[in-house]
Formats: structure tokens, sequence, C-alpha cells
């Protein structure tokens, strides 16, 4: 199983390369546009005011004021970079695990030597876990000096309960891509679904947040996500992160099962 996912990693290894630099670029973008937002004077408190809560829900979260870098970063970096982006990149990511394999007829080959479904398509799932990390932790050096360069302060235990929490929101999203590519029998019906999948569950989230249909959004993997509590309030909801991590654990089991079961 980790020779899979050693090898799954090595092969990753340029997408993370680029995924990371992408990140960084992003990053400097958005940190070092904070001191000049300042100095122009820009409210952007009355701009929130005057936004739907639908828009609000998704691109804001819960922050209540933009003026600090804490609120800032949440609103501009991590609801659309993270929760949005990164989330549908790791399930689209996931979705190709499997299937892609079987469409390039190397899957009999793999499954030909001394190793089960299940291993395979938990060595695939793993080789995952290093990218996460990898992206999660350069960002987080990242923003953490470009807040201390812009002249800002923030509190570095949240930042880093924030990616940490973060890495367990995105294996949820690979998880739930790994299932699409055991399910599908093609790669590009497998990502689509894996987009739509995160997609879906972020406007579901957004749309139905503190409405009467507000039970709708317990399906989606970014209502328990929330970025502005941990950055903003330092608040982590322990039993919304261990509920990420068990349908983790449960997509990935249901993910094996499937596809001991497929005919190849």
């Amino acid at each position: 199983m980790f020779e899979i996912t050693a090898f799954e990693t090595n092969r990753r290894l340029r997408g993370i390369v680029y995924l990371t630099v992408g990140l960084l670029v992003y990053i400097v973008l958005v940190v070092g546009l904070f001191s000049t937002i300042q100095q122009a004077g820009v409210d952007f408190d009355a701009y929130l005011k005057t936004l739907p809560p639908e828009v609000k829900r998704g691109f804001v979260g819960n922050v209540t004021s933009l003026s600090t870098i804490e609120g800032y970063l949440v609103s501009q970096l991590y609801q659309t970079a993270w929760v949005l982006l990164l989330g549908v990149y790791f399930a689209y990511a996931a979705a190709r695990s499997v299937v892609g394999e079987i469409e390039a007829g190397s899957m009999d080959l793999l499954l030909a030597g001394p190793v089960s479904r299940t291993r395979v398509v938990v060595g695939k799932f793993l080789s995952l876990v290093p990218a996460i990390v990898v992206v999660n932790l350069v960002s987080f050096v990242a923003i953490y000096q470009g807040v201390r360069i812009q002249g800002e302060r923030i509190d570095l235990l949240d930042l880093a309960l924030l990616h940490g929490v973060s890495c367990i929101y995105l294996l949820a999203c690979a998880a739930l891509g790994l299932v699409f590519s055991v399910v599908f029998r093609s790669v590009r019906r497998a990502q689509a679904a894996a987009i739509g999948g995160i997609f879906g569950m972020f406007l579901v989230d957004a749309l139905t947040y503190d409405t009467d249909y507000d039970w709708l959004g317990s399906v989606s993997f970014s209502r328990y996500f929330d970025p502005g509590a941990i950055l903003v309030s330092g608040d982590v909801n322990w039993g919304d992160t261990a509920l990420l991590l068990v349908a983790t654990v449960v997509l990935v089991v249901v993910a094996a099962e499937l596809f001991e079961r497929r005919n190849l």
C-alpha cells in the first residue's frame, strides 16, 4: 500500500509545485494589498453591510469586519482559495486516481501483483496527504511572514489551527472525489462530478444558512469549516472537525468497498 502511495506522491510532485507556487503568488498579492487599501481609506465594512446574506456567507463567511488583517484574509483568501478552490482542486485530483488507471489500461497490471483493490484505493488516497500538508505548511509560513512584513500582527496559534483544520477539510473533499473515481467509468465524468459536488455543497451552504432550509446545509463540508471563527475569534469547533474526519474515513471505506465489487 505504501509503495503505491510513494509512487503516486512522486507522480503528483510537479502538480504540487505548480499549485504551491500559484498560491504563493496569490498570497503575496492579497497580503500586499492590505496596507494599500488601508491607506486609500476604502471603507470595506460599509460595503460588507450591503452584501446579500448568501453572498456574505459564501465569500465572507461569518466575518463582521474587513478592516482587520484577520477579517481581510478570511474574505479575500480563505473563503475563496481554501474553502472553494482548493476543495475543488483536491476533489478533482482524487477523482482521477482510480478511474484514470482503468482508462489507461494499467489497473489490470497493478492488480496482477500481490495487492488488493482496497490497498490500491487507500494507497492512492494517502498520496494526496503530502500534497495537502505541503500546500498548507508553505502557505502558513508565507502568510505569517507576509503579515509581519506589512507591519501587522496575527496570532500564530490561530493561524496554525486554521491550516491544521483546513487539512482535514481538504481530505474530506479528496475523499468525495475518490468515491466518484470508483463510481464513474470515465475520468471526465468523475472529475465533473467532483467539481459539481464541492461547488454544489458550497452553494447549498451559502443559500440555506440561517434560513428555514438551514438543515439542507448539513450535507455541505463547508458548513463544518469556518475560517473566520478560527482566525478572528480563535474558536475551533472540534465537534465539526471530528465530523469532517469521520466523513473522510467513511467515504474512503465506501470507495474501497465499491471498488472491490466493481467489474473492470
